[in-house]
C-alpha cells in the first residue's frame, strides 16, 4: 500500500474544491435536434461510437474532469487488441465521443441529443451527477431509441413505472433502498449493527444525519435513516440543508450548535465528499469533534480539504472498488489486472488513480457491461445491444452484475475507513484487509 496524497489541483478557492474550472473548449453544436437520423447497420468491423459528456468545468468538475484520461486508456487498449469481439469473433474498434457539459443539466440534454442524432452513437453513457442526467432517459434515450448506461447519474426518480426506462440500465444496486444489502450505505449498518452485538459496551450508540436536499443525497439521507435504527443505533439529530455551491459551508456552520448539543457518537454526512470535508473543518474549528465521521463519499480534495491526513483519522466511507481488496479472486470478480493496468496508464498507479477519482471502478464496469453486450450479439446495434444489456449476468471489477428486470443491477458498495494516512476495506470479512476501527 501507497500513502494517498491530498489534492494535487492548484489554485482552489474555497468552493473552487467543488467549483473548479478547466479550460478545455469543446466545439460542437448544443442546439435542439428536432430528427432522428436512421441508424446504419453495424457490418463487420464496424466501429462502435460510445457517447457521454464530462464536466471539464464548473461545478462537478474537479469529480470527474479527469475520466478523459481513463477513457483514453480503455479505448487505445481495446483498439490494440484487436477490438471488442462480437459473437462471430469479428472485432470492433471503439470511439469514445464526448462533449463538456459545464456542469449543466440543460446542455448536457442538448449534447446527448446531438450524440444521439448527429453522432449516431452506438451507445450512450451518463454523465457525473444526477441532478445533470435525471432527464436523459425519457428525453435522449426512449425519445430516440439510444441504450443509455447511468453511471454516477443514478436516483430513484429514474426507475419508477411513471418514468419508462427501456433503453436505460445502470450497474448500481438501488441505493436509496432501506435494505442492507441494496442501500448506499446498507454494508455500513450491517457493519455497525454487527459491532453493536457482539460489543455494546464500546460500539457506537448514537449517530446524527446530516446532508444536502440534493436527488441522490436525498436518496441515501433517507435509506440511512431508517438503517441506522435497524441497526441498533439512537439517531439523535437529523437536518436536510438546502445546497450552496457559492457558500457550502454557512448551512452547516448554522446547526453546529444543534449538533453539539445532541453530543452523537457518530455524525454522518450525504453530501459531495469535498463539501464534507469543509463541513468537518468547520466543525473542528467549532469545537465540535463526534467520536467518528462518516460521509458518503470522499473524492481526492478530502484530506487536503478536511485539513489533513491527521484529521480524517478513522473517518467512514463507502465505495465500489477499493485497491485494498485488488488480489481477491472469484466471488464475481473478474479483469482486476486489467483495470489496475488501466489506473496505472491514466494515473500513474492503481492507488493515487482510484483516489483522485473514486468511482472511477463503475466507468471500468460500464465498459465490462459494453464489451459483454457486443460479445452477445453477431450485429452490434443499438438495438441489439440494448437488449443485451437488459439481459447482462457478469462478472466484474466490483462484483456480480445481474441486470434487473426493472434496469437496474447488483453492484453494491463496501466500507473502507482512513487508517494511519492508509485507505484500508473494513467490511465484510470476504473483502477486508484491516479491522474497522472504533472511535
Amino acid at each position: 500500500m501507497v500513502t494517498y496524497p491530498g489534492r494535487n489541483r492548484h489554485a482552489i478557492s474555497r468552493i473552487g474544491i467543488v467549483i473548479v474550472v478547466i479550460v478545455l473548449v469543446v466545439v460542437g453544436g448544443v442546439g435542439a435536434y428536432l430528427y432522428l437520423r436512421p441508424e446504419a447497420p453495424a457490418g463487420p468491423g464496424s466501429t462502435i461510437k460510445i457517447g457521454m459528456t464530462l464536466s471539464q468545468s464548473g461545478t462537478f468538475a474537479s469529480l470527474d474532469g479527469n475520466y478523459t484520461k481513463f477513457n483514453t486508456a480503455w479505448q487505445n487498449w481495446v483498439n490494440t487488441n484487436g477490438g471488442l469481439k462480437d459473437s462471430r469473433g469479428v472485432g470492433h474498434n471503439v470511439s469514445i465521443v464526448w462533449y463538456d457539459d459545464q456542469s449543466q443539466h440543460d446542455l448536457a440534454v442538448s449534447q446527448y441529443q446531438k450524440l444521439a442524432v448527429q453522432d449516431n452513437v452506438t451507445v450512450l453513457v451518463s454523465p457525473y451527477s444526477a441532478d445533470i442526467g435525471k432527464d436523459l432517459i425519457p428525453q435522449v434515450a426512449q425519445a430516440d431509441k439510444v441504450p443509455i448506461i447511468m453511471a454516477e447519474a443514478s436516483t430513484a426518480s429514474m426507475w419508477v413505472a411513471s418514468n419508462p426506462h427501456d433503453w436505460a440500465v445502470t450497474s448500481m444496486v438501488p441505493y436509496w433502498a432501506a435494505d442492507y444489502t441494496t442501500g448506499w450505505s446498507g454494508q455500513y449498518f450491517s457493519m455497525l449493527k454487527s459491532q453493536i452485538a457482539s460489543s455494546p459496551s464500546t460500539a457506537p450508540k448514537t449517530i446524527a444525519l446530516v446532508g444536502w436536499d440534493i436527488t441522490w443525497a436525498v436518496d441515501d439521507y433517507s435509506s440511512s435513516l431508517q438503517l441506522a435504527p435497524q441497526a441498533g443505533l439512537q439517531v439523535v439529530y437529523q437536518n436536510k440543508i438546502q445546497p450552496s455551491f457559492t457558500d457550502p459551508v454557512a448551512g452547516f456552520s448554522a446547526i453546529i450548535p444543534a449538533l453539539k448539543a445532541a453530543n452523537p457518537d457518530i455524525i454522518y454526512l450525504a453530501t459531495f465528499g469535498p463539501v464534507a470535508a469543509l463541513w468537518m473543518k468547520a466543525a473542528a474549528q467549532a469545537g465540535l469533534q463526534p467520536k467518528q465521521w462518516h460521509t458518503i463519499e470522499w473524492g481526492s480534495a478530502f484530506s487536503f480539504l478536511a485539513g489533513g491526513s491527521a484529521s480524517v483519522n478513522h473517518v467512514t466511507s463507502d465505495v465500489f472498488w477499493t485497491p485494498t481488496y485488488l488480489s481477491k479472486n472469484g466471488g464475481g470478480f473478474s479483469d482486476e489486472s486489467t483495470f489496475s493496468q488501466l489506473l496505472q496508464t491514466a494515473y500513474g498507479s492503481a492507488q493515487s488513480g482510484w483516489y483522485q477519482f473514486q468511482n472511477v471502478e463503475l466507468r471500468m464496469v460500464i465498459f465490462q457491461m459494453i464489451k459483454a453486450a457486443v460479445a452477445a450479439t453477431d450485429n452490434p446495434t443499438r438495438a441489439n445491444l440494448n437488449t443485451a444489456l437488459h439481459a447482462l449476468n457478469i462478472a466484474t471489477v466490483s462484483g456480480q452484475l445481474n441486470v434487473q428486470p426493472q434496469g437496474y443491477g447488483t453492484i453494491g458498495l463496501v466500507p473502507v475507513q482512513w487508517q494511519n494516512n492508509r485507505i484500508q476495506t473494513v467490511f465484510p470479512a470476504s473483502l477486508s484487509n484491516m479491522t474497522y476501527a472504533y472511535p
